[in-house]
């Protein structure tokens, strides 16, 4: 008996054990350090990005990745920024440097999965991205966009490499600068890889998974129809999780998955929904549901055990590509509540200054109709949105309460 202890005590001691779900106290340490005041929002090129990459790469040492960067872990690029989004001129275009981490937990196989997420956000809100109202010289944290998808990669990356089980597959794991800006970050990579694209079975992606509502226990997993494997696995794995799914099919999306997407790689984009506190200030800390986090990165790992299972997964190119997109020149300022399944756009929130909370609209609406067109989903008011130029003005009718409203906006 004593013999028996022993050898279990040298399993745990050796570090050779695993839990057989991740940590909500690694996760909470990781958000905590990532959205802290002290690195100023992790705009591409500050100090503070400096601090969280170098958060990252200790992680990653760790954790025994090998380096697969272009110099160690590191991959640097070249990035334009205007701090006025609607200034196209050379002129006041600024230039700093972006910088991907990359780890490599390299298993002896053929193919690697890839498992990211982007560490950048807006800073001191002088990027011209922020929905704030006054953003100039606030933090802004992001502590769910996207420090949320960071802790997933961290303790993803410990999970895997202290699981003694030899997977069918490596894994490279790729925190991306640059996402705030347009995907710069992801699209470099795959445009100077460090490892062969053909060598890569699928990316998984993680934007925004820190704020899931405990009630409703959603979340929105897009990139399902880019390999055939993925809508029965996740149909499969949710009939025996609390996690509920919502899927949808495009490999297309505002995230860093879509580079890969658009290289023929199939995807998956893992997202708890968009709130009141996306760009803004108040993306913090004290709104980050850390167990919840742990639901969602025990659910990813359960789809990347059963992917494990799997050859190569076959790429399916999705009908609804971005070049399908429709392009407007107005908006309405609205956040959208993506994990809504009823007719009409529900909104999350409005931002301030724009059209929608100038006519009075408020998170909790449900858009129906935009001048002559009927809003059924995302989609047809992004149709909708379409026919309209700066300046005009529109009926827009929404539900509240069970109630059919009116007001009139002006773009």
């Amino acid at each position: 008996m004593k013999k028996a202890i022993i050898i279990i005590v040298c399993v745990l001691l050796s570090g050779k054990f695993v839990s057989a779900q991740t940590n909500t106290e690694y996760i909470k340490k990781h958000i905590s350090y990532l959205a802290d005041d002290k690195l100023q929002g992790r705009f591409p090129g500050s100090k503070g990005e400096k601090k969280a990459y170098q958060y990252i790469t200790k992680q990653f040492k760790k954790y025994k990745l090998q380096p697969l960067g272009t110099v160690y872990n590191f991959q640097d690029f070249p990035i334009k920024f205007n701090p006025n989004p609607h200034d196209t001129s050379e002129k006041n275009t600024h230039k700093t440097t972006g910088r991907n981490v990359i780890g490599f937990l390299n298993n002896d196989a053929e193919f690697t999965i890839v498992i990211g997420a982007h560490y950048d956000h807006l800073g001191m809100g002088h990027g011209g991205h922020s929905l704030d109202a006054n953003p100039e010289n606030k933090v802004h944290n992001g502590a769910d966009d996207n420090a949320s998808g960071v802790a997933g990669v961290l303790e993803l990356a410990r999970y895997f490499s202290e699981n003694e089980k030899k997977e069918k597959f490596n894994f490279l794991f790729i925190c991306f600068s640059g996402e705030e800006e347009g995907l710069l970050g992801s699209k470099f990579f795959v445009n100077n890889p460090t490892l062969s694209l053909d060598k890569i079975n699928c990316m998984i992606n993680m934007d925004m998974i820190g704020r899931l509502n405990d009630s409703t226990k959603k979340i929105i997993v897009y990139g399902t129809g880019t390999s055939p494997k993925f809508e029965p696995l996740l149909a499969t794995l949710t009939k025996e999780s609390l996690i509920k799914v919502k899927t949808d099919s495009a490999g297309m999306g505002p995230s860093d998955h879509a580079s890969f997407y658009l290289k023929g790689i199939p995807v998956l984009h893992f997202f708890t929904g968009t709130h009141g506190d996306y760009h803004r200030p108040s993306d913090d800390i004290e709104k980050i549901n850390f167990y919840g986090e742990k639901q969602v990165l025990d659910f990813i790992v359960k789809v990347v055990n059963e992917i494990c299972k799997e050859d190569k997964l076959t790429y399916l190119q999705t009908k609804n590509s971005q070049s399908n997109s429709p392009r407007f020149k107005v908006t309405l300022g609205i956040i959208p509540d993506y994990s809504f399944e009823g007719s009409g756009v529900k909104l999350d929130g409005v931002s301030e200054s724009k059209p929608a909370a100038a006519a009075g609209l408020k998170a909790g609406d449900i858009l129906v109709r935009l001048g002559d067109w009927e809003i059924t989903d995302m989609q047809s008011y992004m149709k909708a949105l379409s026919n309209f130029e700066k300046g005009q003005k529109t009926t827009i009718l929404f539900k509240r309460n069970g109630q059919i409203q009116a007001v009139e906006a002006t773009f």
